[in-house]
This record gives structure tokens, sequence and C-alpha cells, in this order.
């Protein structure tokens, strides 16, 4: 019997976030943001706020939590 070498094996290694694109990590933000503004939004209108009002504090929501995910990107890549 011969063995054979199945030559070079390449490691799995974790993606590098510097060398992610930026539209990814805008898609991954905002698609938190709006699963954070839904979930204010409908926590809102559980707890008897009318609709309009379980909308803006959805969307008051949706907006704080962009704000903070931008200032804490800004501040990982060094744009201070």
């Amino acid at each position: 019997m011969s063995t054979t070498d199945p030559g070079p094996t390449t490691a799995i290694r974790p993606s590098d976030p510097a060398r992610t694109p930026a539209w990814v990590w805008a898609l991954l933000m905002l698609l938190f943001a709006v699963i954070i503004g839904g979930v204010s939004g409908i926590l809102a209108h559980a707890s008897d706020v009318d609709v309009p009002g379980a909308i803006l504090a959805g969307g008051a929501a949706l907006g704080g939590t962009i704000l903070v995910e931008l200032a804490i990107a800004g501040y990982l890549r060094g744009d201070r």
C-alpha cells in the first residue's frame, strides 16, 4: 500500500474585519437597527400605546441604534 501526500492544507482562518467590505458592515448595522426598532415598536404597542406612538417609538429606537453603531464604527476605525 502506498500513501500519498495530500499536499499543503489550508488552515481555516477567521475573516479579518479590516478586509470586509464596508457595505457588509453597513448592511449588518442596518439589519440590527431594524430589529431593535421593530421590537421597540412592538413592545410600545403591547404596553397600550396607540399605533402612531408605537411607530414613533420604533423609529426613535432605530435612529438611536444607528447613531450608536456609527459612533462605535468611527471609534474602531480611528476617526476621532
